[in-house]
């Protein structure tokens, strides 16, 4: 059985749990030991906590058989080159025991259905160019590359590509 919610402060240890779970497995080999090494389950427990709190942003649970086994971020495009018709899905992480299953599928799903139910007519996000595995899954979900990349720097510099699906 499968249950997707909105997140609440109380939450925040199961995305904790999650990100760093699945950070740790995606990029490995892309970012390195040390960085990956910082991103604990405990430390993103405090930045979820906050940032539900003080409504920073909006993450969604995907629960399987009453297990958190995924989230989603979305909400308003942060980019300044789009307009407000532009929704944003912020990260979308999986455990990685459950990749490949077609969770991610759903949880994409669901957030483009979100940001749809909200007006807005497109979607963009944002994924690290080394990292092969997801930028297939956005392409096989209907996104394509925009052109725009821009350099971030995540223990070292690194370059994000950003994807766009049109929903409406």
């Amino acid at each position: 059985m499968i249950h997707i919610r909105y997140a609440d402060a109380n939450d925040a240890e199961l995305l904790g749990a999650i990100h760093s779970a699945s950070w740790k497995r995606a990029y490995k080999g892309i970012l390195s030991d040390e960085v990956l090494g910082g991103i604990t389950a405990e430390r993103r427990t405090s930045y979820f906590r906050k940032a539900l709190r003080e409504g920073w942003e909006e993450d969604a649970i995907l629960f399987h058989h009453g297990q958190a086994i995924g989230m989603i971020c979305i909400g308003k495009s942060r980019d300044t080159d789009l307009n407000e018709k532009w929704g944003e899905i912020w990260g979308i992480y999986l455990l990685p025991e459950h990749w490949k299953k077609g969770f991610g599928s759903m949880l994409i799903s669901w957030g483009i259905s979100e940001l749809d139910q909200r007006g807005f007519t497109h979607v963009s996000l944002w994924v690290l160019e080394e990292n092969f595995s997801a930028r297939d899954f956005y392409v096989k979900t209907g996104f394509i590359h925009d052109g725009a990349v821009k350099e971030v720097h995540i223990g070292k510099a690194v370059t994000e590509m950003r994807y766009t699906l049109k929903i409406s």
